[in-house]
């Protein structure tokens, strides 16, 4: 298993507070940081989306993940779609809902970002869905008007609770015959159990179950810069 590179780094003085705080809210309360929480990684999966397909991929009870690329032959009617299915409720990170036919546009989001800081759209179909690409040069992974390479971060509840995850997505613009075509590319997909926090990119468990619990907060810290920004994330929402 790869470990996770941190994307920024962190200063002397905080990287010896984080070392202090951990020792010492350990101690405190006899907890260890050791990894308990469950992290559910899909492995590489490179399901590769062409002309008008689809791909299902499953998560926890009877819950799975909807990817749709549709391509009626014509440059500027291409779009890449994402739905949540199985599901009491699904959402995923966006920017925009355009208030017209359930188009939520989700966010492209980076390596190291706490899935669950950021605000939500509903991706469950009738009518919402996310918007991935739109007309081949809109939306956040559009290899034209957007960034090709990324995550998409969701959200679910089957019955028991919140449940995060991500999905790492890549989308490469083709010619052919004079037409644009988009391809897509699914590498891989994580999500976490109820109660847990999960970064994107992140394959195994860092931290115990509850992210907002002491031992939770532990593991958090224990997993260097992402887990920094994630406590500080759940420190804020908490005081809110």
């Amino acid at each position: 298993m790869k470990t996770l590179r941190a994307i920024k780094s962190v200063s002397l003085s905080e990287t010896r507070w984080l070392a202090y705080a951990t020792a010492g809210v350990a101690s405190a309360f006899g907890l260890s940081s050791r990894a308990e929480a469950e992290i559910h990684y899909s492995g590489d999966v490179s399901i590769k989306l062409t002309g008008n397909a689809q791909a299902s991929l499953p998560l926890s009870n009877g819950a799975s993940l909807v990817f749709e690329n549709i391509d009626p032959g014509s440059t500027f009617w291409q779009d890449f779609d994402f739905l949540m299915k199985g599901v009491i409720s699904g959402s995923a990170r966006g920017y925009f809902h355009t208030g017209s036919f359930g188009r939520n546009f989700l966010s492209n989001l980076p390596l190291g970002v706490n899935v669950s800081a950021g605000e939500f759209l509903p991706v469950t179909g009738n009518p919402s869905f996310g918007v991935l690409i739109s007309n081949w040069s809109d939306g956040a992974f559009s290899p034209i008007g957007g960034w090709p390479r990324g995550f998409v971060g969701f959200r679910f509840n089957t019955g028991n609770g919140a449940q995060y995850g991500w999905a790492r997505i890549q989308t490469q613009d083709v010619i052919i015959n004079h037409n644009h075509h988009i391809r897509d590319l699914i590498k891989d997909y994580a999500w976490g159990d109820v109660g847990d926090a999960i970064l994107t990119g992140q394959k195994q468990s860092l931290q115990p179950t509850n992210a907002n619990s002491v031992p939770g907060s532990l593991g958090l810290l224990a997993f260097g810069a992402q887990g920094v920004e994630a406590w500080r994330t759940q420190r804020t929402q908490k005081s809110n």
